[in-house]
């Protein structure tokens, strides 16, 4: 019961760290992510 307890929290951890990984690092928006010489958005 304690590892599953320990797996539990170390998901819930890990998933939070990825989310504001996502939210800060990843995410552009369009204009950013397809902007290149020919195209206008």
């Amino acid at each position: 019961m304690k590892a599953f307890i320990t797996g539990v929290v170390a998901a819930i951890i890990l998933a939070t760290a990825a989310s504001f990984v996502l939210d800060t690092e990843v995410q552009r928006d369009a204009e950013t992510a397809f902007q290149t010489r020919g195209v206008r958005l």
